[in-house]
């Protein structure tokens, strides 16, 4: 995102540190951090699926945590930023400009969603 607000996306996975994530926002590491511990606490999302550690290059046996698109797009929701509404809303523009004859699936996979409301 530069800093007038234009929004680029790259064709592969997307994975950024809490630094690059605080910087993308225009927020303070520790914002960024305490929001990403709290989603977690509180079981919003869960590590093993949005987080990996990558080695650090620069010191062997460091490593860094990187974060997937969906930890990204679920902080833009959790942060007071300006830049956060604007990454959603390009997220959100992108997704609306698919092809209105493509099909959606929506697949939960949820033990209490299944016991509550699947009769099987």
């Amino acid at each position: 995102m530069t800093d007038g607000g234009r929004v680029t996306m790259p064709q592969q996975e997307v994975w950024m540190t809490c630094d690059e994530i605080a910087d993308m926002f225009g927020l303070l590491h520790a914002t960024v951090f305490r929001a990403v511990r709290s989603i977690y606490k509180k079981g919003e999302l869960h590590e093993d699926e949005t987080m990996h550690l990558v080695p650090y290059s620069r010191h062997k046996g460091w490593s860094v945590q990187v974060y997937n698109l969906d930890m990204i797009l679920y902080l833009t929701y959790k942060v007071p930023s300006r830049n956060a509404r604007i990454f959603r809303q390009y997220i959100k523009n992108k997704s609306y400009a698919r092809n209105p004859y493509e099909h959606i699936c929506i697949i939960v996979d949820d033990v209490v969603f299944r016991q509550n409301f699947v009769k099987e």
